[in-house]
């Protein structure tokens, strides 16, 4: 087994502060068992700004509701059943790829990520000529309180939108160089990770970096939105979609390492922006890994 893997996150292609109030729980029930971490210590000096995850046996996924106290609501279907898993251990990135990161791997390379290509006929042979313009979707706030269960309501295809001008052509990143990536696509993912000499992690990795240790917790950090009132990461504060407060201290994305990391020395793993991972996605797969029995072994996600 390869256990000497370097694994980074990077955030998605699109805008994104929390898109709830809390962020996403990783909820507990009577199903969840302790984490059994590995014993197993880092294979070597720790590659700069990376952080040994030492793998061991979890339970996966999120409470189905109604069971046990810490039963999320909002979990969707697709995070269900929990299961128990079973991955090696890795290096991961401490921080989602930043700004300043990223742009050293297009300089070195001369790369042209996704939103800053223009579309072709080929690709969209219904789509409109004048809608053939490079650009990405970005978050719109709404004057008035929607439907939450209807995406389309608060996201807008902004033409112009690149990472470089992550809300449109009127945007920019100076002076954000420590602020996570974003308009950053799976293929940009994996291009920046492969010249960096690292990979994407897959949803069982990512998952059981972001617990941290910890088992059947509402959060990565425990069961306490705000711990002794203190904010833990960058969520969502106000009406969604209508306006984030930034109660915590910001409206939209922060830099990062600005909240307390988790117990594996991790930061954002919930809040601020989404993050990449490698797997494909299949609405069913958690049921397909827990009707096998057992524990899953370095599941790679679906086919």
């Amino acid at each position: 087994m390869d256990v000497i893997r370097r694994i980074l996150s990077i955030t998605i292609a699109i805008i994104a502060s929390a898109l709830m109030q809390e962020p996403s729980a990783l909820c507990g029930t009577a199903e969840f068992q302790p984490t059994i971490a590995n014993k197993n210590q880092p294979p070597g000096k720790p590659p700069a700004g990376m952080v040994w995850i030492p793998g061991g046996e979890f339970s996966m996924g999120a409470a189905v509701n109604g069971e046990g106290s810490h039963e999320m609501p909002m979990a969707s279907n697709d995070s269900q059943p929990v299961h128990r898993v079973y991955v090696g251990g890795f290096w991961m990135d401490a921080t989602a790829v930043t700004n300043a990161q990223f742009e050293k791997f297009v300089r070195a390379t001369g790369y042209v990520t996704i939103a800053e290509r223009t579309p072709t006929k080929e690709e969209f042979p219904t789509a409109p000529e004048e809608n053939l313009v490079a650009g990405s979707v970005v978050f719109a706030p709404t004057d008035h309180e929607v439907p939450l269960n209807d995406h389309y309501q608060w996201w807008s295809y902004v033409k112009g939108a690149n990472w470089r001008h992550p809300l449109g052509p009127q945007s920019d990143i100076k002076g954000k160089d420590n602020y996570p990536v974003v308009q950053i696509a799976y293929p940009d993912a994996e291009a920046y990770a492969k010249w960096a000499g690292k990979r994407l992690p897959n949803e069982a990795e990512f998952e059981f970096a972001a617990r941290g240790g910890l088992s059947g917790k509402t959060y990565v950090w425990g069961d306490e939105f705000r711990p002794g009132g203190k904010w833990m990461a960058n969520t969502w504060q106000g009406k969604f979609p209508v306006k984030d407060a930034g109660e915590d201290g910001y409206a939209g994305i922060a830099p990062v390492k600005s909240f307390p990391p988790n117990g594996y020395r991790l930061y954002d793993m919930a809040g601020n922006a989404w993050e990449w991972c490698s797997d494909w996605y299949r609405p069913d797969y958690y049921e397909t890994l827990a009707g096998k029995g057992g524990v899953a072994r370095n599941p790679p996600g679906p086919d």
